[in-house]
């Protein structure tokens, strides 16, 4: 279902494009999800603008998103009516049943607990009653039988019901307890699978109902489930089915697009959606782009090289859905000795995920960079039980570049804050023949600009050029006197202008060229890069200097950093250098997401000289994991020269 007030803005936008202009745009607008309606289309198609649909695409679901809302061509969490059995649909969510058997656990004669077919069981034999009474072990308690569920993703569960054949209702279990975990660890009764591993939230130690119904209270939210069966006569027992019941929404749930290859290498423009997130839900959708087909890269084992090397059944040409289907099923020989390695993520060819984009306001610049051809969505849902969340289409706009390349640096790097400072922008375009080009460029700037002071082209002044600030105060405009051609391919164009820095912990001053002619068409994004041969930034962020002499040497490792819990690269260690100092200074570490907001203060004390590292688990101020991406540190020392600080860029993926 549209949400009105996105869905009625979107149309006044695109009547608004037709009744500004009849030619074609230059635009072609990618909707992934609900399909355009007849009066968008005509409205599209008056201004020229192209477009594509793309259906949400049931192979690339991560975990716990309603399959059948698919059809209605929509994205939404899982849902489940108070009285509908959870545990039916396990394998379907690709979870399983283990039943611990012969010191080992046996995935498949589990499935007939959850197979909803009260004529079919799983029975524990009697057991001789001499090696019963036998089998004690020191606290007096029989070993117990175990049934394991991984339900598939994270539910509420409130309920949990269990019989035996209707045929053997003297097959019941006597005494039970049910244990709940976070994660599942395999091994033996004694390292991994027993009780000590899945806290108890309900025993029952004299049951005498064949249809055992236990009630949880208060609901627990579990992914993994564990039915402890503790034997209290030598007796057969057997369970036909076993059912859990919950209601509400599932806690989280994600979705991640297929790779959306676009007609050709495109700038991008802004993102729009329309959907549904309700008062304590929250709906993140964030963006990645590449230059080939494939974000992720394969590794296949050489036994005799003693070596890995790209998958050779395909490598980067494997989409993640077949390399799921092919490759998990080779023998492990023939991957790496770790599991980490069987495929990573190619940091060469693809952006790593953007920051968040907020759902409360569609319609904003692509954080993701251009100018690429491949281009992939992910949304993450958080739910109570509740209050949930839906997409019912994401879009974004592309134009064809103005050129074939643009890289630029900035210059200088460093700055004290509040201080205005004369930068100069150098850009370097690579124009080849029949590029639009552009006669303009967008600066974005930390605050109000003060002043632009010139522009040249190729070293020559530029006298006649225009500037506006844009209606924000966050960015200003540049006309050129006229429009670049092939003949000013790497041709330098410097735009000098004057404003403070106000962030201590660094600003990205991003820029877009455009041609005035074409107002609707998306602005092309200049990438940092080697644009002018003096300056050796190769970069377009402007840093905070330090006031004074202290030797002050952060170092981040490593970074990217992968705070998923494998074990491995999971903390980043924050590490610093204080010198020449006679004592003790205050010193705090703190991580803000790129819109400036602080995500988390990871120390603050008092150090005298030395060396120093703290470790950050990727946790905000609540412990809650961040959402991969780029983040920024500040380490601030207060000495009694003044305050000084030192800030970069942090990267987390998954």
């Amino acid at each position: 279902m549209h949400t009105p007030k996105f869905a009625i803005i979107h149309l006044l936008i695109l009547i608004s494009l037709v009744l500004a202009v009849r030619e074609a745009s230059g635009v072609t607008i990618y909707r992934v999800g609900m399909p355009f309606s007849v009066a968008e289309k005509d409205s599209l198609e008056n201004i020229g603008t192209d477009f594509r649909e793309i259906s949400w695409s049931a192979s690339q679901l991560v975990n716990d998103l309603e399959l059948n809302s698919l059809q209605e061509e929509i994205l939404k969490p899982n849902f489940f009516d108070a009285g509908a059995n959870i545990a039916a649909g396990t394998l379907s969510r690709d979870g399983w049943v283990n039943i611990f058997l012969f010191a080992s656990e046996n995935p498949e004669l589990g499935k007939v607990l959850i197979d909803e077919d009260p004529t079919t069981s799983y029975t524990w034999d009697a057991i001789d009653p001499d090696q019963f009474a036998n089998n004690s072990f020191g606290w007096g308690e029989k070993q117990p039988e175990t049934a394991t569920f991984d339900l598939g993703g994270v539910f509420r569960v409130r309920e949990v019901r269990f019989r035996p054949l209707a045929t053997h209702p003297e097959h019941f279990v006597e005494h039970f307890r049910i244990g709940i975990s976070e994660k599942h660890r395999t091994g033996g009764r004694g390292s991994g699978i027993g009780a000590a591993f899945y806290e108890p939230v309900l025993e029952v130690m004299e049951n005498t109902d064949p249809n055992v119904i236990a009630i949880l209270n208060p609901p627990v939210e579990t992914r993994f489930i564990q039915l402890q069966v503790v034997r209290v006569s030598a007796k057969e027992i057997g369970i036909a089915e076993f059912e859990v019941f919950g209601g509400g929404f599932v806690s989280r749930a994600a979705y991640e697009s297929e790779v959306i290859e676009l007609d050709d290498n495109a700038s991008l423009g802004a993102i729009r959606w329309s959907g549904r997130q309700d008062p304590d839900a929250k709906v993140d959708i964030r963006t990645r782009s590449g230059s080939d087909p494939q974000p992720e890269v394969f590794w296949e084992i050489r036994p005799e090289q003693q070596d890995s090397i790209k998958f050779l059944r395909g490598g980067g040409d494997l989409t993640l859905s077949e390399y799921k289907r092919q490759y998990d099923k080779l023998a492990k020989f023939f991957k790496p000795v770790e599991s980490r390695n069987w495929v990573s993520f190619d940091t060469e060819n693809w952006s790593f995920w953007s920051s968040t984009y907020s759902f409360e306001n569609p319609g904003v610049d692509i954080l993701s960079p251009g100018t690429r051809k491949f281009f992939q969505i992910r949304a993450d849902f958080s739910s109570t039980v509740e209050d949930g969340g839906q997409i019912d289409y994401i879009e974004f706009e592309t134009s064809a570049p103005a050129v074939r390349r643009l890289v630029g640096e900035i210059f200088p790097i460093r700055t004290k804050v509040g201080e205005p400072t004369h930068f100069t922008y150098y850009i370097k375009p690579t124009i080849r023949s029949g590029d639009s080009s552009f006669d303009g460029v967008e600066i974005s700037t930390p605050s109000r600009v003060m002043s632009v002071d010139s522009l040249r082209i190729d070293g020559i002044d530029q006298g006649d050029f225009s500037w506006r600030i844009q209606e924000d105060g966050l960015a200003f405009e540049v006309d050129f006197p006229r429009k670049l051609e092939p003949s000013d391919s790497g041709a330098l164009v410097e735009v000098v202008f004057n404003t403070p820095l106000l962030r201590e912990v660094g600003t990205v001053f991003e820029a877009r060229v455009f041609d005035t002619a074409k107002p609707d068409e998306v602005r092309q994004r200049v990438s940092p890069g080697n644009a002018a041969d003096e300056i050796e930034s190769d970069q377009l962020s402007v840093r905070t200097s330090l006031s004074n002499s202290l030797v002050f040497s952060p170092q981040i490792s490593p970074n990217p950093f992968t705070p998923n819990g494998d074990g491995v690269n999971d903390v980043v260690n924050i590490s610093y250098k204080l010198l020449r100092l006679t004592s003790a200074v205050s010193v705090s570490i703190e991580v803000f997401d790129l819109s400036g907001r602080l995500v988390k203060r990871v120390y603050s004390g008092q150090d005298p000289l030395g060396e120093y590292s703290h470790p950050w688990d990727g946790t905000d101020d609540s412990n809650k994991l961040l959402p991969p991406g780029l983040y920024l540190y500040r380490i601030v020392v207060g000495a009694q020269s003044g305050q000084e600080t030192s800030s970069g860029i942090l990267s987390v993926a998954y």
